[in-house]
């Protein structure tokens, strides 16, 4: 079983891109400005990182922070703001946690939820939308999709545009718009067998013993800890654990099951990160409306 050291990919990823920004020999700095919910712990310590990374790469990485009981109105101010400052090259939204969300907004419906982020991304310039957040957004991927693209291409071969898909079922768990979405659209694109997963779909197939035994990659974003055990997995499956701040495998009981698989912390993470960063640099080359 191999398993994959983000930290080191992460850091042979970001020398490359020193390498590109120095060449770059650019008049002004780059600079990403982040929204970001005081609330969150996982955004709070993200947007940490993110910053650690942009000071190594000499990016300015600015924060405007906000609880999320400030009316809407007033974050979205501070998009419009972003988004009108010729000095900010890329605007990024954090986002909070479902859970997270309803116990400080006292709101218990998804839909609400969901309304109250689309309020936001939407306000997001697409010349500017340096995470893939906008609904409207056709070319930059989300940092995390991107991130997985390149660890699945380590796994199976090819490259993040074109990974060697033939003869594999990929299984996506979880329908957000920072993965789910976006990574099963890209697989149908590479012409993947790919299938997207929601709650209700998996215990659809754990009530019918089909689990995801069927699956040779499988990749689990829900931030349910120890959601995938051993006993819903073939042996040999690639494994590619998104879930956060605890993994969505279970470790102890997947054994060595699994011929490819992220750890939790120190996989998909640390790829984030200098995805993120790659973005930053690749909006300032090729502007989205350069490919629409």
């Amino acid at each position: 079983m191999k398993i994959f050291d983000g930290y080191q990919r992460a850091g042979e990823r970001e020398k490359l891109l020193a390498e590109q920004v120095t060449n770059l020999q650019l008049s002004k700095p780059l600079v990403v400005r982040a929204i970001l919910f005081s609330e969150d712990a996982g955004s709070v310590l993200y947007t940490g990182l993110k910053r650690e990374a942009a000071d190594r790469l000499g990016i300015i990485y600015e924060t405007d922070e906000f609880s999320l009981n400030d009316f809407t109105e007033l974050v979205v101010s501070a998009i419009k703001k972003a988004d009108d400052d010729e000095a900010v090259t890329g605007i990024i939204v954090q986002k909070p946690s479902r859970a997270v969300w309803q116990r400080v907004t006292g709101e218990t419906s998804y839909d609400s939820y969901k309304d109250w982020w689309l309020s936001l991304t939407s306000e997001i310039d697409l010349e500017k939308d340096v995470d893939g957040l906008h609904p409207d957004q056709k070319v930059i991927l989300p940092a995390t999709c991107k991130a997985v693209l390149y660890i699945l291409a380590e796994a199976l071969g090819g490259g993040p545009d074109k990974i060697a898909l033939a003869n594999h079922k990929v299984i996506i768990i979880g329908k957000s718009d920072l993965l789910g979405n976006p990574l099963y659209r890209e697989l149908k694109k590479q012409g993947a067998q790919v299938e997207l997963l929601g709650k209700k779909e998996l215990s659809a197939r754990m009530e019918t013993g089909e689990k995801l035994l069927d699956a040779t990659v499988i990749v689990s974003a829900t931030g349910e800890r120890g959601l995938i055990t051993g006993d819903m997995i073939s042996e040999g499956v690639v494994l590619i654990d998104v879930g956060e701040p605890h993994g969505d495998v279970d470790r102890l009981t997947v054994g060595e099951k699994p011929s490819f698989i992220t750890p939790v912390p120190g996989g998909v993470g640390p790829m984030t990160v200098v995805s993120l960063m790659e973005n930053v640099v690749d909006m300032l080359q090729y502007p989205p409306s350069n490919n629409l």
